[in-house]
């Protein structure tokens, strides 16, 4: 009976630890799936973290600007990888539609049109809400990145343009520092008659000639409805009666004595050495280089009021919009991405570097320039868009083509009409 009982035992006890080794190897083989399962997830998240930027602008001041944007995300994200590509001749269209690797794109508004109007960006709605857009950044800087009423983009910095003025220069002409339009041109009339030039110190890209038509244009017709006819019949542009009006203002301008082919030269940055150090009475800038102007002589037009008539609108000009491809196959980090870049902190950083940025928050110096440039930006609307990112780059060529004949004293009462020809 006892040996039975051994032998039940026995056989009770194999059987336990036949059981027991089963349970253990089906232990086994779930660790090892789920190890093999954590690693493709570790190896898919590593993949997930990189960003590629399509850097589509060419103008050194936007890239500096990305540059230093760049440069800072890796030094507080040294484990994502941000791959740059920089836009080869005009594919952008075909770039971005035949890329799904493409997570941030780096645009002119004029390509973003373009790129909007073929479904290639992605409506960057939800992250303005999440992140108070709208309520931390100045309204022309989120004007710049809509289209129809949806928001494909935004402003990476905004860039007011600015007449700036050296008072010890004036008054050796007998000249005091202008605060209107009016008196600014009385001024120009000056300068002209002793042939002496004003340089212009602009961002690349930036053309003079349609400078000084923006601050015309911009206050005959509103931006919307060049924006709502853009790239559309040459009959529907031949329509807009206000752009010859603006030709004509601008005769009166050569015909008055205000302005010719020799008022304006090209300037950079030496030029700004000058008149800081008093030897310029007049210079047009972009507020790109408001950290540059040290003398205290210096002064800036701070409204661009016309006696006894309204203010005219600052004309406002970017480079450079952030946008996201509709294809982005990479969308959560893409978006963590677009809000460190417009963070309060990074735009502080900015600030720090003497930029004036479109963050409320951000601007730390408010003084001189800097503080006429902010000024500028708080009371800018979708209406204070240079006219040139409103209408077809051809457009713009032809504009100041037109601009340069009627400046030598040729003018037909036809611009706009043979400037809608010559882009179709």
């Amino acid at each position: 009976m006892f040996n039975l009982i051994c032998i039940l035992l026995k056989s009770e006890m194999r059987e336990d630890m036949v059981y027991k080794s089963k349970s253990i190897a089906i232990l086994l083989i779930i660790i090892c799936a789920f190890n093999l399962y954590a690693c493709g997830r570790k190896e898919e998240s590593l993949k997930n973290k990189q960003i590629n930027l399509y850097i589509g602008v060419k103008d050194k001041e936007s890239l500096n600007i990305i540059k230093f944007l760049t440069d800072e995300y890796k030094k507080e994200n040294p484990k994502v990888q941000l791959n740059i590509n920089n836009a080869i001749g005009s594919k952008i269209e075909e770039d971005i539609n035949e890329s799904k690797d493409i997570d941030v794109v780096f645009t002119s508004r004029n390509d973003m049109l373009k790129l909007v109007r073929k479904s290639l960006l992605a409506d960057m709605r939800d992250l303005y809400e999440e992140n108070n857009l709208s309520g931390r950044y100045y309204t022309v800087a989120k004007s710049y990145g809509r289209f129809n009423d949806r928001y494909y983009g935004i402003s990476m910095i905004p860039y007011t343009i600015e007449i700036i003025f050296n008072k010890e220069a004036l008054n050796k002409l007998n000249l005091k520092v202008p605060s209107t339009i009016s008196e600014v041109e009385g001024i120009l009339k000056v300068l002209n008659s002793s042939s002496q030039r004003v340089p212009v110190v602009l961002n690349e890209g930036m053309d003079i000639n349609n400078i000084i038509f923006s601050i015309i244009l911009n206050n005959m017709i509103p931006m919307r409805k060049l924006e709502n006819i853009y790239d559309s019949s040459a009959s529907e542009y031949k329509q807009l009666n206000q752009v010859q009006k603006s030709f004509d203002i601008l005769e009166n301008l050569v015909k008055g004595g205000y302005v010719n082919k020799d008022t304006f030269e090209i300037g950079n940055e030496s030029t700004i050495e000058k008149i800081n150090r008093n030897n310029i009475p007049m210079l047009i800038t972009s507020s790109y280089y408001a950290n540059k102007f040290d003398n205290s002589n210096i002064e800036c037009l701070k409204s661009y009021d016309l006696e006894g008539k309204n203010r005219l609108k600052v004309p406002v000009m970017s480079d450079a919009i952030i946008s996201i491809p509709m294809n982005s196959e990479n969308r959560d980090i893409t978006d963590e991405f677009v809000k460190y870049i417009f963070s309060d902190d990074v735009q502080k950083k900015l600030s720090k570097k003497g930029f004036v940025t479109a963050n409320k928050n951000a601007n730390t110096s408010k003084e001189g320039i800097k503080k006429t440039v902010i000024g500028h930006l708080q009371n800018s609307t979708e209406d204070n868009i240079s006219f040139i990112y409103n209408i077809p780059e051809n457009f713009t060529n032809n504009i100041s083509s037109k601009i340069d004949s009627m400046l030598s004293g040729k003018y037909t009462d036809n611009e706009w009409n043979e400037v809608v020809d010559e882009s179709y």
